[in-house]
Order: structure tokens, then C-alpha cells, then sequence
């Protein structure tokens, strides 16, 4: 009699399917992890980028009584002179005193970015070419005077875009539109407030800058984006 023999069908185990959830769980966990230090980083960048400006304008009043950019004294050949009165005013219808600030730190050797200057208030300025670049992609930092806080500051924004040469072409502007452009998320903004100074968007050595990046002096994190320019205070002593 002829004997017939059928196939075992194998499959995987519930123990060899745990295993294979097991794993990819954990590179799920750890590309996210990933993700998280990566901006973790860029954050604690930004924050160490804006204290050193304020150590750099610190030292250049240290040296010359003035503020740089504001400064109405040549310090190197082909400066643009400022007004002298206290203020670095991104344009203040004269002068761009917000890029020459730059050259005047530069020239004292407390920065050293590679920047082309404009002497006048300019329709852009960008990131990396006439402002210093940021750790955050496509964003750097741009001098102004906040006349509603009344505080010289340091800007985080993705460039600036405006009318060229009009005297209300200012980064944080409150009664004129503002000219920068946002560079971080509502949340990420929040965090560096919370983490260096109130938490507050409108109050503080931090504020967000931008009308959609807080609403009645909370940061709209629900919305998505990078609507944010983030200004920190860099007055002598601040």
C-alpha cells in the first residue's frame, strides 16, 4: 500500500512576531529619539547664539562708550556712521545701523561671521549673506530697537522683506509692518522663552515678534508652521 505523506506548513511563531514588533518598535523609538535631540540641539544653539550678541555688544560698549551700529564714530575705513542716540535702529532713515552693527562687532573681533554690509535699508536681507546665519535652517539674526518695549534687540528671523529705504522698514516695528519673517514653530519659540527667561510672548528679555506668533501674550502653539521671529533683549547690562 502506498503511503502518502502531507506537508507541514510553517509560519512564523508568536514568539518570532513579537520579536519582529520588538524591533521595529525600537527603531521607531530611536529615529524619534534622534529627531528629538537633533532639535533639542538646534534650541539650546539659538539660545547660546543670542547671549553671545549680547556678550558682544557688551564688550563693544565696554571699548567705546557706544553701541555698535548706533556707534557715530568710525571703527574701521569704510564705516557708515550712526546717530548716536542709544538706539540700533535697523534703519532709522538714514542709516542702516542694524548692518553696520555687524561690521563694528566684527571689526572688534567679538563675531566672526562673513557678511556682505549694506549701507542702506534693503527690500531683503538674508540669512547668511547679510545677516549671520542661525543653527535653525534658513534663519539668522538681524539688529533693531523694539520702540514699544523700548530694548535694543537681536532677531531670530528666515531674512527680512520690506520696502527699501523707507524709514518704517524696521524688524519688530509695532505700528508699521514688521519685516521679519518667521523662522521658528509658536511651541519651539515658547520653549526658549520658558527655558532663558518668562515664558511670557510679549514680556521679558524674550518676546515673540510676528502677530500670528502670540495672542494676548501666549504663544499660539496650535498653529502650524514656522510663524514665529523670536527677539532677544542685548542692552548693556541687560
Amino acid at each position: 500500500m502506498k503511503k502518502t505523506f502531507s506537508k507541514k506548513k510553517s509560519a512564523f511563531s508568536l514568539i518570532e512576531l513579537s520579536i519582529v514588533l520588538i524591533v521595529i518598535g525600537l527603531l521607531i523609538a530611536g529615529i524619534t529619539g534622534g529627531a528629538s535631540l537633533i532639535k533639542s540641539s538646534e534650541l539650546r544653539s539659538v539660545m547660546g547664539e543670542a547671549r553671545g550678541y549680547a556678550v558682544a555688544v557688551n564688550a563693544f560698549y565696554s571699548q567705546f562708550n557706544a553701541l555698535p551700529g548706533d556707534y557715530g564714530t568710525a571703527v574701521a575705513g569704510s564705516d557708515v556712521l550712526g546717530d548716536g542716540d542709544g538706539l540700533i535702529e535697523y534703519w532709522n532713515s538714514a542709516t542702516a545701523e542694524g548692518s553696520e552693527a555687524w561690521r563694528d562687532l566684527k571689526s572688534i573681533g567679538a563675531i566672526d561671521a562673513t557678511l556682505t554690509y549694506v549701507s542702506t535699508a534693503t527690500a531683503s536681507q538674508a540669512a547668511g549673506n547679510n545677516l549671520p546665519s542661525s543653527k535653525i535652517k534658513s534663519s539668522g539674526w538681524a539688529f533693531d530697537n523694539n520702540t514699544t518695549s523700548a530694548q535694543n534687540v537681536v532677531v531670530l528671523t528666515a531674512g527680512t522683506v520690506g520696502t527699501a529705504g523707507s524709514a518704517t522698514n524696521t524688524v519688530v516695528n509695532i505700528s508699521a509692518a514688521p519685516v521679519a519673517q518667521g523662522a521658528i514653530l509658536a511651541a519651539d519659540a515658547l520653549s526658549i522663552d520658558s527655558k532663558i527667561d518668562d515664558g511670557v510672548a510679549n514680556l521679558g528679555k524674550v518676546r515673540g515678534v510676528l502677530a500670528a506668533c502670540n495672542t494676548n501674550a501666549t504663544y499660539t502653539v496650535a498653529t502650524a508652521g514656522k510663524i514665529c521671529a523670536l527677539s532677544y533683549q542685548v542692552d548693556v547690562n541687560s
